[in-house]
């Protein structure tokens, strides 16, 4: 049994963002939220990416905490965003959660389905703390980006990591209805 202390302090931490992708401090200017500077607000939106299979035969995608995938932003020069992990702690916090491991496997998706993903529209930067290490979240300006998802054939392709084909959807921020279609089937 955990002692009182131990669970307000994890309580503490969650509440504050600690496992997750949509909280923390943001640095930067401009961007999809409105805000700027060090120590703004977390972003208002959250992109929610429809994963579409929109062809008959099952697809898989391989999962580990998220669905995998690369974010581009598409501006001169094209970069790809790095993205938070989900226990990221952020530098703002005193107290960092202990979190447990993801999902880590293929994701299963039939034809005609759909998955959602989310998204901040932030990068980030990691800084080295005496316990590890701590993110930065920056708000991204808007502009042009890509989201490339590999989809594999069977779920023992996904969990190995090969024979992927790439599903890709440009997209602008901000996104209007915060949404964006990501047609991942084979077209003809």
């Amino acid at each position: 049994m955990k002692s009182l202390s131990t669970v307000a302090a994890l309580i503490a931490a969650v509440a504050t963002g600690a496992c997750s992708t949509g909280g923390g401090q943001l640095t930067g200017t401009g961007g999809t939220t409105g805000t700027g500077g060090t120590g703004g607000p977390p972003p208002s939106t959250v992109v929610t990416f429809e994963l579409l299979n929109n062809s008959a035969p099952t697809v898989y995608l391989f999962q580990e905490c998220w669905v995998e995938s690369t974010i581009t932003s598409l501006a001169d020069p094209p970069h790809v965003i790095e993205r938070d992990g989900p226990c990221a702690c952020d530098c703002a916090q005193s107290i960092c959660a202990v979190c447990g491991q993801c999902f880590q496997g293929s994701r299963e998706l039939l034809g005609g389905a759909v998955m959602q993903e989310s998204w901040s529209p932030v990068s980030v930067t990691y800084e080295p703390t005496p316990a590890g290490s701590c993110s930065r979240r920056h708000a991204l300006p808007d502009g042009p980006y890509r989201i490339d998802i590999p989809v594999y054939p069977t779920a023992e392709d996904a969990v190995a990591r090969t024979g992927a084909r790439i599903a890709t959807q440009s997209f602008s921020l901000p996104v209007g209805d915060e949404s964006v279609t990501v047609p991942l089937g084979l077209t003809r």
